[in-house]
């Protein structure tokens, strides 16, 4: 049996005829052809972007660093120097993060490539939008917004519908009644 013919009952070809099946007016020869063609093709683009990031990748490796190495120095005391760098970043955020905590807030790790003249300029500027001009803590307490109410002093304590008796939930829907009956009414 030749590729891309099944048997039949009839004459052990598909369509009965002895004919080699077709798709569309195609043999199987040119549809296979035709998608090993098309497969490289694809082959031929993924290679292309992956040759494409290779160089990126390479470009990005010979770039030289912000502080350029000496030479004959070692990769351990080159890492050393690297983690050094970074320290000194983190310290320069903690000192800004207790001197200007506004400014700190709005930019995040951000605020380090800034000069100091133009964060305290910000944070002067937060200070006096948010109306505590220097940077003075606000007169009124901050209330979280999705924080539980309070109860004012005075006011018993109200039970959730979860720990009440049905006696007690059927007293709160009769004590309910007369008012949503009212709010009924003034919506016709």
């Amino acid at each position: 049996m030749t590729e891309g013919t099944t048997p039949s009952s009839e004459g052990g070809l598909p369509n009965g005829t002895g004919e080699p099946v077709t798709s569309g007016g195609q043999s199987v020869e040119e549809v296979e052809s035709f998608w090993r063609n098309r497969q490289s093709g694809a082959d031929r683009a993924h290679a292309a972007e992956v040759a494409q990031l290779q160089a990126q990748i390479r470009a990005f490796q010979q770039q030289p660093s912000a502080t350029p190495a000496p030479s004959g120095e070692s990769t351990e005391a080159a890492r050393v120097r690297e983690l050094e760098a970074e320290n000194a970043a983190l310290r320069r955020f903690n000192d800004f993060s207790t001197k200007y905590p506004d400014a700190v807030a709005l930019l995040g790790d951000q605020v380090t490539a800034l000069p100091e003249e133009k964060i305290a300029a910000l944070n002067a500027r937060i200070a006096e939008v948010d109306g505590t001009p220097g940077g003075a803590a606000p007169s009124h307490p901050i209330i979280d917004p999705n924080a539980a109410p309070r109860r004012p002093a005075g006011m018993p304590a109200v039970r959730p519908d979860n720990e009440k008796s049905i006696d007690e939930l059927t007293n709160d829907l009769r004590a309910l009644a007369p008012a949503y009956q009212e709010m009924v009414r003034e919506t016709r």
